[in-house]
């Protein structure tokens, strides 16, 4: 009621100021309708078109309050002793009561329609406007068929780059071994390069690597150079890609490790933000008025959703994952109007809650073809050819979820199509088909099926694959099965574990492998742990004797500042004892070291054995420019191997280049110019970030939107004011960098004592900085705030003299006592 006087003393306003300046112009006569008479300045206000606020009701609503619920404005005139609508203007907000699209269109359509005396005009059977004179007070009257459901989107397409001008993200990966066995040391290195360079949403992607460096086998080999643009849904690549690139729907399997050098163009866009939390099928409910939507299961309250009236989908992303029934009422000043039942189907294995739409690609180019299974040295190593196909995929909202995808292609005079369909039954039983079909008569199928035992007891699984090959494909015929099974028999009783059993056979080549293993706490308190690990492999071979594997290890964990582990274990009638440390470290740029070492102490076979001991040591490193690791290892065969790996990135933006870690294809760069060692926080969706030194480049997936923050960093002792560019919004594509350029302060709180050189103190005298100003007391002592980056002070003697002194702040933190503090004339 409150927004509705208040709707009404701006409308009479609106009148009375209209009317005012119409007054001035002309008179005209007042209007009489129904038992009401409009003065003539209203009558001159409606002659100009007035914007009347209308608000929706639902014709069952028996109370005798006024809507408050608006949707829409009516310009509102006058015309031959008659109301006239001139035009509906329909509002567009989140959470909007829906209409109906005939009611919608109705409304929409309204020019200069006759309004009577207001007391009523049909816009279709189940709605219509009614129109109080006296208060300008217009209500449009439905009926639940005139609603229409408000559904929460299942997909969203990521806006335009927030980035201008030319960026390029560079991500690398290096890594080196050397051996040393017995007489004989070898070594290598490879490099591996990907660079994206953008502008706005396009972007050339060249991707390859150099390997045997530091030897006479040095090779390079590029794998993709490719111009893609992927934006508003539609996704357009081309140059040389691989299948994955060409083609990201289907798989294409008989293609190996083809190159390719073509185009691709199809709806399958990463720009396309799709949503997974959502039921697969909207659960909507009606409200006759504002009210409450009360979810349980299990008469267990799940949660509380406000609605205004109208027809509205639940918002399912709140509620646990999950195929369960839940009891549904609404509620309406405190009363339960009305209830049901609903199913909530949404499960982790499923990627999506979009149903029922279809993506598609076309593709096609040359084809640099690998036969692999041919002679080494035949002429039909390579082969160059055409390729061309389209791709195409749905998900349905059948069982939990019905996925299918396929891909028609031909090439060298061949044609294949591979389907695949994904069967999500419920949370405990998934399917999965795969079915290659070609025109040389060959063919393939994989059988998947997964079943989840009910209450956590264990999970069964099983796979067969089978197929034929014709002659022309380059393919491998197959045929095996295997399955599984893991029963938690701590379900059972507190004293039992795990057992693990799993057998697959190769029909094909004549081999058949089983495994069991079973593993057990035997105890565990704060001081220690000891758990039993056991199992048995089997191995049938067609062509060799049969092999079969025996083990058991006992572990002994220690919490101690570091993890300590120890165990005996027994293979074949050799029994090894092992021992393992391993220690966390924070703050530091080595975050993991480690090493190990075992004893043979039961041997079957000595044979080549020069010792009984091996050893081996490891270390894991994340600094702000790369990440990491580096081993040793010593084995009893008195061979040694070093290996070491890092990998990390750098972009260029601007003018500007910084180094960071990881291997993404995008990010953001932050010129935060900080002196000595300070240290700041960006907050990037929720995440952390330390800063430091003069700039920072954070590496970041593509295809996504982001907010950061800046702020102080609270293990640091420094005092940091970002005065301008705290936070700020980017959309990053591949190979985009979103430059930050903010304004900070490292501020200390500095005390002292002004003296001239070989005199007193200066008493009562100004002191000054870029931040600040400050005045000495009768000791002549002082604080203030000083920016570090700016470590100059002007102080201003009674003589209106000027003399500067320069700080020593570099180890300054947080707030420092100077002392004696002396100043020379400028």
């Amino acid at each position: 009621m409150k927004n509705l006087s208040r709707a009404t003393v701006i409308i009479a306003g609106g009148l009375i100021s209209v009317a005012g300046n119409a007054l001035s112009e002309t008179q005209t006569a007042s209007v009489r309708i129904n038992k009401y008479v409009i003065p003539a300045v209203f009558v001159n206000a409606l002659n100009q078109g007035m914007n009347v606020p209308v608000f929706i009701r639902f014709d069952r609503d028996t109370s005798r309050e006024r809507s408050d619920q608006k949707i829409a404005d009516v310009v509102l005139g006058i015309k031959d002793g008659a109301f006239l609508i001139k035009q509906v203007i329909l509002e567009d907000q989140p959470q909007q009561t829906g209409l109906s699209q005939a009611v919608r269109a109705k409304l929409m359509e309204m020019k200069d329609v006759n309004f009577g005396d207001g007391s009523r005009l049909d816009v279709t059977k189940n709605a219509f406007l009614s129109l109080e004179s006296k208060s300008f007070y217009i209500e449009l009257n439905v009926t639940e068929e005139a609603l229409a459901p408000t559904i929460i989107p299942r997909t969203n397409t990521l806006s335009n780059s927030s980035v201008e001008g030319v960026t390029n993200v560079l991500n690398y990966s290096f890594g080196s071994y050397y051996i040393s066995r017995q007489s004989t040391e070898s070594s290598s290195s490879y490099l591996t390069l990907d660079n994206t360079a953008a502008w706005r949403e396009h972007h050339i992607n060249l991707n390859g690597s150099v390997y045997g460096i530091g030897t006479p086998h040095r090779n390079s080999e590029l794998y993709r150079a490719m111009y893609e643009k992927d934006r508003d849904g539609h996704r357009l690549a081309l140059g040389m890609v691989d299948t994955w690139n060409l083609q990201s729907i289907a798989s294409m399997s008989a293609l190996n490790s083809s190159r390719i050098y073509g185009a691709s163009f199809g709806n399958r866009s990463s720009t396309q933000i799709e949503d997974n939390t959502l039921s697969l099928i909207p659960i909507t409910v009606f409200l006759p008025a504002a009210g409450e939507v009360h979810i349980f299961r299990d008469d267990r309250l799940l949660s509380i959703q406000n609605f205004p009236m109208g027809s509205y989908e639940i918002d399912t992303a709140r509620l646990p994952f999950g195929v369960y029934n839940v009891d549904i009422q609404i509620v309406v000043n405190g009363r339960t109007v009305s209830s049901r039942s609903a199913q909530i189907n949404k499960t982790f294995s499923r990627k999506s809650s979009v149903t029922g739409e279809v993506s598609w690609q076309v593709f096609g180019g040359a084809l640099e073809m690998n036969r692999m299974y041919v002679q080494p040295n035949s002429s039909e190593r390579k082969k160059e050819t055409w390729i061309s196909g389209v791709a195409a995929a749905t998900t349905q909202p059948w069982f939990s979820g019905v996925n299918v995808k396929s891909t028609l292609y031909g090439f060298d005079n061949n044609g294949v199509n591979e389907t695949e369909a994904n069967v999500i039954f419920s949370d405990a039983l998934t399917a999965n088909q795969q079915v290659l079909m070609a025109s040389d008569s060959t063919w393939r199928s994989i059988s998947t099926l997964n079943l989840n035992l009910p209450q956590g007891y264990g999970s069964l699984w099983t796979t067969q694959e089978k197929s034929a090959i014709g002659n022309r494909l380059d393919m491998q015929k197959s045929d095996a099965l295997s399955f599984g099974a893991t029963a938690n028999l701590n379900k059972l009783s507190p004293w039992l574990g795990t057992l693990t059993v799993s057998n697959t056979h190769d029909r094909y080549a004549g081999n058949r492998f089983t495994n069991m293993d079973y593993s057990q706490s035997l105890f565990s308190n704060r001081h220690a742990s000891v758990s039993l690990r056991t199992g048995i492999q089997n191995y049938t071979y067609n062509d060799r004797n049969t092999s079969r594997d025996k083990y058991v290890n006992i572990n002994v964990s220690i919490p101690l500042t570091t993890w300590f582990s120890a165990g005996v274990s027994s293979e074949n009638g050799n029994m090894l004892a092992n021992a393992t440390i391993r220690k966390s470290l924070n703050d530091s740029a080595i975050t993991q070291v480690g090493g190990s070492v075992s004893k043979r102490i039961k041997e079957k076979d000595t044979s080549g054995r020069d010792n009984e001991h091996s050893a081996n040591g490891y270390l894991a490193f994340d600094t702000k420019y790369n990440t990491g690791n580096a081993s040793v290892t010593h084995t009893s065969d008195n061979t040694s191997t070093f290996n070491m790996s890092t990998q990390g990135s750098v972009g260029w933006a601007k003018n500007s280049m910084a180094m960071g870690k990881g291997s993404q294809h995008s990010g953001i760069m932050i010129k935060t110019d900080l002196a000595d060692d300070g240290a700041m926080l960006a907050n990037i969706n929720g995440r952390n970030y330390p800063l430091s030194g003069k700039r920072n480049y954070i590496n970041l997936p593509p295809y996504a939107e982001y907010k950061v923050e800046l702020m102080n960093d609270k293990k640091s002792e420094e005092s940091v004011s970002v005065v301008s560019g705290r936070q700020s919004h980017h959309v990053l594509y591949p190979g985009n960098i979103g430059i930050i350029e903010p304004e900070v302060k490292q501020l200390v709180t500095v005390f002292g004592r002004i003296k001239p050189a070989g005199g007193d103190a200066l008493a009562g005298i100004e002191i000054k900085n870029h931040i600040g100003r400050a005045q000495t007391d009768e000791y002549g002592e002082f604080s203030m705030d000083i920016d570090k980056r700016y470590p100059v002070i002007a102080i201003l003697n009674k003589n209106n003299e000027v003399c500067e002194a320069s700080l020593d702040l570099h180890k300054a933190r947080g707030a420092v006592w100077l002392g004696d503090i002396y100043c020379q004339k400028s």
